[in-house]
């Protein structure tokens, strides 16, 4: 039982799976994750204040004229949040039924349109929270639409044509690049100036001596406990006292007639004859790894 036990760890050793998600995702529940990731990035949350300001100070469209500084700089916020939501949604619901591979001057403008209407029914609303009377500012409603829809693809085209695929060349590209091993979540326990690579795990009365290539460190808790929280790195229990990171063995030896592991620190383990059996495929599969 411990050798089947012993050959799936040195499996691991050998090779890395990965597990692949595939999420498919309602378009409202989609426009409501980018919406989320939008108000938690300090980059895209800084843009949207700074264009919120500049149309506040500024007073495009004849607010200005209408609306005093704290009201316009409210309004304007409330715009550009508001917009983008009320866009982000439109767009998303549209992408449904806009074909994947039709071409891309037909998906901005189906996009586009799919934005600017949900976005005109926002800025409507907002404004005749600030301004009853929309004939004031001089706009009918069919030159907000005209304006709305300008302004929709304008961005969807920034979007489709230039942020998304950059967007795409980068995850291929992280796909590609093979990423960092998490560290082994029996680090934590340890003190900073130990934490380092692992050696090996020795039992010691209750308690668990962790040694790495910066120091050793006791640990209270089970040495199965701790066995399992040196995951990703490939080991293998050796005794029913000691556990060993492959990349430590130096070799399998004997002292004074008994197997010994050889650490390439140059300290010895005991070997237990159950676990024989698998320390030694480990050290053939370590050796056959180029």
């Amino acid at each position: 039982m411990h050798t089947e036990w012993q050959v799936r760890q040195v499996d691991k050793f050998e090779c890395a799976s990965r597990d692949v998600e595939f999420v498919n995702e309602k378009p409202l529940q989609l426009a409501l994750r980018e919406l989320r990731a939008a108000y938690t990035d300090p980059i895209a949350l800084a843009a949207m204040i700074g264009v919120g300001l500049i149309a506040g100070i500024t007073g495009p469209f004849s607010t200005f004229e209408y609306l005093p500084l704290a009201p316009r700089l409210l309004y304007w916020m409330l715009i550009v949040f508001g917009t983008y939501s009320a866009g982000q949604i439109g767009a998303s619901l549209t992408q449904k039924l806009v074909p994947q591979r039709c071409p891309l001057i037909v998906r901005i403008a189906a996009l586009g349109l799919g934005a600017s209407i949900p976005v005109t029914s926002c800025v409507v609303a907002i404004s005749w929270l600030f301004v009853p009377d929309l004939r004031v500012t001089g706009l009918s409603l069919g030159e907000l639409f005209l304006y709305c829809l300008l302004i929709s693809l304008a961005l969807i085209a920034v979007l489709e044509g230039v942020v998304v695929p950059q967007m795409a060349r980068r995850q291929n590209q992280a796909a590609e690049t093979p990423s960092a091993e998490k560290p082994p979540a029996l680090l934590d326990r340890l003190p900073h100036a130990v934490r380092g690579q692992l050696s090996h795990l020795s039992m010691a009365d209750h308690y668990v001596e962790v040694f790495t290539d910066k120091g050793r460190a006791l640990v209270l808790m089970r040495l199965a406990d701790a066995i399992a929280e040196t995951e990703p790195v490939a080991g293998l229990q050796i005794h029913r006292s000691h556990w060993v990171a492959i990349a430590a063995i130096a070799r399998l030896t004997r002292a004074d007639g008994r197997p010994v592991i050889e650490l390439t620190s140059g300290e010895t383990l005991p070997v237990s004859r159950s676990y024989l059996e698998a320390t030694r495929v480990a050290l053939d599969t370590k050796k056959a790894r180029p």
